[in-house]
């Protein structure tokens, strides 16, 4: 993929962080898609209930000593890292003018709904992919360190920002909460509990973990924790469950007023 650097794949710094996790996801399906030969709007269970993709780790690196402006050319390149069905391992490199500037790796399982209708419970599906495995233990050793983070909450945190759960704003065509908008809302957190720094901190590198999903209507909150250049963003629902956690390495940044 090869695009012009403009408005929607820029932030107010450099390369938009959410736009680039959409992007990345697009590609990795593409190419799960070829390996179970069949398109996203064909992965059904025996059931006949569709199976989707859904990402339950990622990691991002950003380039923050090189911000991308607009009019750069922007190139994305995207592998299949590893695969243990029915888990897979993609990683997309974007390039600007040449320069290397944020890699994204994405953790997905294929998974279903267990009642229609309903986001809270989703259950893996192994029966739909066959082809052979590729690094498993690239697979097994990020699962395991998802599974370890689910002991790092910050439920004594006091919450920074509420957000209430709309279809119609945060959800994606699988009718989904969609995974980097969870990610939109930590940098939001992440923003207003940093805002007023004459040289407000930005993740440089970002590892995220996913436990849950929503409904519409669902209401959630947002804690954020900072420890020098170390911040850590919670979301949760408002009843307990939670979501996700963001695990970020920050370095301070210069805004340029355009």
């Amino acid at each position: 993929m090869t695009v012009i650097a403009g408005l929607p794949s820029l932030d107010v710094y450099t390369l938009s962080e959410t736009w680039a996790l959409g992007e990345a996801l697009h590609a990795l399906w593409a190419r799960i898609g070829a390996s179970l030969g069949l398109p996203p709007s064909r992965w059904l269970d025996d059931d006949g209930r569709r199976i989707y993709a859904a990402v339950m780790a990622l990691s991002t690196e950003t380039d923050l000593d090189h911000p991308v402006a607009e009019d750069a050319q922007i190139t994305a390149d995207t592998r299949m890292v590893a695969v243990r069905k029915p888990h897979a391992i993609g990683e997309t490199v974007f390039s600007a003018d040449g320069r290397p500037v944020m890699t994204v790796r994405l953790l997905t399982s294929l998974v279903r709904r267990d009642t229609a209708g309903s986001n809270k419970k989703l259950s893996k599906v192994r029966t739909l992919w066959q082809a052979p495995d590729l690094d498993a233990a690239a697979v097994d050793g990020w699962l395991a360190q998802h599974h370890a983070m689910k002991d790092q909450r910050l439920a004594e945190t006091a919450p920074v920002l509420r957000h209430e759960a709309n279809r119609l704003a945060d959800f994606n065509a699988a009718d989904l909460f969609y995974f980097r908008n969870f990610v939109h809302l930590a940098r939001a957190a992440e923003w207003k509990e940093a805002r007023g720094a004459a040289n407000p901190p930005m993740a440089a590198r970002r590892d995220v973990f996913f436990y849950g999903n929503l409904d519409d209507g669902d209401e959630m909150v947002a804690r954020v924790a900072r420890d020098g250049d170390a911040c850590r963003t919670e979301l949760a629902r408002d009843d307990g469950g939670f979501l996700c956690l963001s695990v970020s390495r920050t370095q301070p940044v210069t805004m340029q007023v355009r």
